[in-house]
């Protein structure tokens, strides 16, 4: 995997939630923290966009059939 390093400033708590969560094994080093966090905000961001395409193309209540869709949708943005 190809990586790019950069230098970062992070909000006191945040450091040290990072820090403790590397401490008690919850990730394998503060750059996996990070890029675990980012990841989390890409892929929320893409979850946002398609439920709003969903329901700018549905004009209401979602039925079934567009939750089923909308699923099926997010399951693929996931695998990315």
């Amino acid at each position: 995997m190809t990586v790019s390093k950069v230098t970062v400033s992070l909000d006191p708590a945040v450091a040290e939630r990072a820090r403790r969560d590397v401490a008690e094994g919850k990730a394998k080093s503060l750059s996996a923290w990070l890029n675990d966090a980012g990841r989390a905000r890409v892929e929320g961001e893409e979850v946002v966009e398609v439920l709003a395409e969903i329901f700018d193309e549905s004009g209401g209540p979602l039925t079934e059939k567009e939750l089923a869709r909308a699923r099926q949708r997010l399951a693929l943005a996931e695998r990315r």
